[in-house]
């Protein structure tokens, strides 16, 4: 019986359905990690993240040389480069918590998740860009949702790493092909002074915010982010082709942070 592969739509709404539910989970993983750390000490995690990241990366080897015999060889450069930003990531961690290195791998894998989802829209070099780029937004999710549990902190240094997990996985991936369409270089255009915008306007969101801690964040930080779905808007004939799905998930997923200063406003709700 041949089993049919699932429409566009329904492939790339459960790729983005599993990329929010790792999130959560990925807040919520650190009882798992203290045990661990209890259990066999902090110099398990020297080596864990690390066994983990190379193991995804040779299964990836193994998808590729079993199932894609049709696809191109491997882009080594990218590869090399993907390893080297993953080993940065790791190395860029807070050395007296080195349970943190784990997000080098957590985001190396929802970036390929992010990868799946997007493939059934996008290709090419916007199908790595786009989906490193989704992947490094959910991990400033990430952060946020630590700054409002009670046994985690907001911080930006974890963003920077999960950003290193996101695209070292992210070049590790395109240079193996995963997930990629057999269709030829990506067409269409992109506006970059929205991609300059967004960019810009996320930090201008993240790096305030650390200054708030226990306190009320201030409405103005998210006001030049409020101001990029202003501009898709009225400026919506400035992207074509397949980057419009890539940009308008990135810049949904990225829009949603605004709301986070907004919760700071709740009665019984600490920003740590």
């Amino acid at each position: 019986m041949k089993i049919r592969s699932p429409s566009p739509r329904v492939g790339a709404a459960a790729g983005y359905l599993l990329c929010l539910a790792l999130v959560p989970v990925y807040v919520n993983m650190f009882p798992i990690w203290k045990y661990l750390s209890s259990r066999f000490g902090d110099p398990i995690f020297i080596f864990l993240p690390a066994a983990i990241l190379f193991l995804f990366f040779g299964l990836s080897l193994l998808v590729h040389y079993k199932f894609g015999k049709a696809a191109p060889s491997i882009h080594k450069t990218s590869v090399t480069l993907g390893i080297l930003l993953c080993c940065l990531g790791l190395l860029s961690t807070d050395p007296e918590f080195p349970v943190k290195r784990i997000h080098v791998a957590e985001y190396a894998f929802l970036c390929l998740v992010a990868r799946y989802a997007m493939s059934h829209f996008v290709h090419g070099s916007a199908l790595f860009f786009f989906s490193a780029g989704f992947s490094t937004i959910l991990g400033v999710h990430d952060e946020f949702l630590q700054g409002f549990h009670p046994a985690r902190t907001y911080g930006l240094r974890d963003m920077a790493v999960n950003l290193l997990g996101s695209f070292g996985g992210g070049l590790i991936w395109h240079g193996l092909h995963l997930f990629s369409p057999n269709r030829g270089s990506s067409c269409g255009r992109v506006d970059a002074f929205f991609l300059c915008w967004l960019s810009v306007s996320v930090l201008l969101l993240v790096w305030p915010v650390v200054f708030y801690r226990g306190l009320v964040v201030e409405i103005w930080v998210t006001l030049p982010l409020l101001a990029a779905p202003v501009y898709y808007f009225f400026f919506q004939e400035r992207f074509t082709g397949e980057h419009i799905h890539g940009i308008t998930v990135l810049g949904a997923a990225a829009v949603v942070l605004a709301a986070y200063p907004l919760l700071t406003r709740v009665p019984g709700i600490i920003f740590y």
